[in-house]
């Protein structure tokens, strides 16, 4: 308790507070940007943080990654293009809402869910380290085959108006993501003598084009009109029942989150589409969802956002980083002289609980930084359509070569922008390419490992209590939704 405190002291300095305001703000702003990221923003920090003491840097940092993860879904919600790729399940409902003029409440769920989501990851984070960074260590090879499974079954839902449409994009952009190198032989594949192929085509660039041109093309349409008649957008004041329908829902999407985040190589752009997912499933109303659902929305940021503590807690415990931004974590601690691993809570506990302390004051600022945000960004409504598409398309192109320093992502960026709209016109979903090549390399380097750990014998894997468990979650959640269906067509009949 003695150190819990301590934290508290630390924190509530002011110009630690100041810093965690500033990472903030500037954590917004990088995640707002199409091309810029969580990760990135934390990258160019750090070299800031050399001159800080290490609770102060790691304050600056965390407010960078909290930020980031939150800002992407500010632009997802008044245009409908996500700053990350954690916020296209907030595109889906967000767009949606501000067509039926209710952006204010829209905003106004995404910035609550966003800091319910960060904050109870920090009391994950405090209270249960020890014993999440256990199942961590439990999750190998077969165990992330079946959680990359368990992602892909998002597909169904997300195609379920057109199952065989959704589920060809999925297995094409599959086979899109093998290409590069293999992950464990280490050989070229489809790179057709390019060298900017060896690495495979970036997530992010792919992403960025996907979510942003199509929307470019759309507003290009009508060049002349605005996003919206008016600047404001509208009252930010949220119903009760906005609140009291969502608290188990914002739990379980929270929880959802944090133990994604404990598993490397996952991250906040698959817990917000598992989150997503799972809300559908248990959602009374699954026919809103894509039409402007308030549960849609709260699960997929209180998703995305519950990765931020949780990413924290294989770092802190065992040195092994959840996410890529807790990678550089990793590297800015050490620069610090603070090593973690097991006893990092007795010889650095000043510096760990003001971390931990400071996650959770950061996740409380969040709620009224992100708000100020949003009401400066609302303004994006007035702008004309020509101006506004013609900053989009400027601002992905720079982002998406500013990523690699690559002019071969800009091209890429825009043949995956023409094949969105393309997609868009002839009813093609496009979540599943986020989710195919979010999860295909994690797939098959899981597959590869775990084929060479049993020679072969990959039945074998199933000796494992954790890799059976989730083998029949995965099976349960292909088989939801046509489980459902199927009895809603029985009550039907009954009622009929």
């Amino acid at each position: 308790m003695s150190n819990v405190l301590i934290g508290f002291a630390n924190v509530l300095q002011p110009i630690n507070l100041l810093i965690c305001l500033g990472g903030l703000a500037v954590g917004v702003l990088f995640g707002a940007l199409p091309g810029f990221s969580a990760t990135m923003a934390v990258a160019v920090f750090v070299p800031f943080t050399y001159t800080m003491n290490p609770g102060t840097a790691l304050l600056l940092l965390s407010g960078l990654y909290c930020g980031g993860v939150y800002g992407g879904s500010i632009p997802a919600v008044l245009v409908g293009i996500p700053g990350t790729p954690a916020s296209a399940p907030t595109a889906l409902e967000g767009k949606a809402l501000v067509k039926k003029g209710e952006a204010g409440r829209a905003l106004n769920l995404v910035t609550l869910a966003s800091a319910f989501g960060g904050f109870f990851s920090s009391l994950a984070l405090l209270v249960c380290a020890p014993l999440l960074a256990k199942i961590a260590m439990m999750v190998g090879a077969p165990e992330q085959i079946f959680v990359a499974i368990f992602g892909l079954s998002v597909v169904v839902m997300l195609s379920q108006d057109n199952l065989f449409k959704g589920s060809l994009v999925a297995v094409v952009s599959l086979l899109i993501a093998c290409f590069g190198q293999d992950p464990v032989m280490g050989f070229p594949r489809f790179t057709y003598g390019r060298p900017e192929l060896t690495g495979g085509f970036d997530v992010v660039v792919i992403l960025i084009g996907l979510f942003s041109l199509p929307e470019v093309f759309k507003m290009l349409e009508d060049p002349l009109g605005k996003m919206a008649e008016t600047g404001k957008v509208g009252s930010m004041k949220l119903k009760l029942t906005d609140i009291t329908e969502n608290i188990v829902n914002a739990f379980r999407s929270t929880i959802c989150g944090v133990l994604i985040g404990i598993i490397p190589a996952a991250g906040p752009d698959i817990a917000a589409f598992l989150s997503y997912n799972e809300a559908k499933k248990a959602s009374k109303h699954p026919e809103e969802f894509g039409n402007g659902s308030a549960e849609g929305i709260v699960a997929a940021e209180a998703g995305n956002n519950g990765v931020t503590g949780g990413s924290l807690i294989p770092l802190l415990t065992l040195g092994i980083p959840g996410s890529a931004p807790a990678a550089i974590f990793l590297g800015a601690m050490i620069i610090h002289g603070v090593r973690p691993g097991p006893t990092l809570f007795t010889q650095h506990a000043d510096t760990v609980y003001t971390l931990i302390i400071g996650f959770a004051i950061i996740n409380l600022l969040l709620y009224f930084v992100g708000i100020a945000y949003c009401k400066c960004g609302s303004m994006i409504l007035l702008i004309p359509k020509a101006i506004l598409a013609t900053v989009i398309v400027i601002l992905a192109t720079i982002g998406t070569f500013s990523i690699n320093k690559n002019l071969f992502d800009v091209f890429v960026m825009f043949g995956a922008g023409v094949l969105g709209y393309i997609m868009l016109r002839n009813d093609f979903p496009t979540s599943p390419i986020a989710l195919a090549l979010l999860l295909g390399p994690m797939l098959e380097k899981a597959v590869a490992i775990t084929s060479t750990m049993y020679e072969g014998n990959i039945l074998a894997m199933f000796q494992r209590p954790l890799t059976t468990i989730l083998m029949v979650f995965t099976i349960l959640s292909f088989a939801f939704p046509f489980i459902k269906a199927h009895l809603e067509k029985k009550k039907a009949k009954r009622q009929g």
